[in-house]
C-alpha cells in the first residue's frame, strides 16, 4: 500500500528513529557533510564536527508544481548561461567599483580574480 500524505512521515518505533538517525548521521559525517562549530576562538585543530542539516524523510512535494518546474527548466538555463556570459553586466552587479563587491569585500575580491585570471584559468 503506497504511503499518502494524511500518513506523512511514518511512524517509526524509538528503536527504528534511533537506527535511522545514526545510520543517517554516520553517512553525512563520512561524506563531507558537516561544518565546524562556532567558538569564540577556533582551536589550532579542529576537534569536533557537526553533520549538516539532513531530513530522515523527503518532503512531499505536488506533482503538478514539480511538472511546471520541470517545463521552466529550459528557460531557466538559458537565462542563467546569457546572464553568466554578460561580463558588463556581472561588472555592474558583481563589481568592487559600483555593486555588490563594493560592500562586500569577499565577493569584491573573488569577481577580481575571476577578471584577472579567467574562466580557463579557473576550470
Amino acid at each position: 500500500m503506497p504511503l499518502s500524505v494524511s500518513h506523512w512521515p511514518p511512524e517509526l518505533s524509538e528503536e527504528d528513529l534511533h537506527s535511522l538517525t545514526l545510520l543517517a548521521t554516520t553517512y553525512a559525517l563520512s561524506h563531507g557533510l558537516l561544518y565546524l562549530p562556532l567558538t569564540d576562538s577556533p582551536p589550532p585543530t579542529p576537534t569536533s564536527a557537526i553533520h549538516a542539516p539532513i531530513t530522515l524523510f523527503p518532503t512531499p512535494f505536488p506533482r503538478h508544481l514539480f511538472e511546471n518546474a520541470i517545463k521552466l527548466q529550459a528557460a531557466c538555463n538559458v537565462l542563467y548561461a546569457r546572464v553568466a556570459t554578460d561580463e558588463k553586466f556581472l561588472d555592474q552587479i558583481m563589481g568592487a567599483e559600483e555593486g555588490v563587491g563594493k560592500a562586500d569585500d569577499f565577493v569584491g575580491t573573488l569577481w577580481k580574480g575571476w577578471k584577472k585570471y579567467g574562466t580557463a584559468q579557473v576550470l
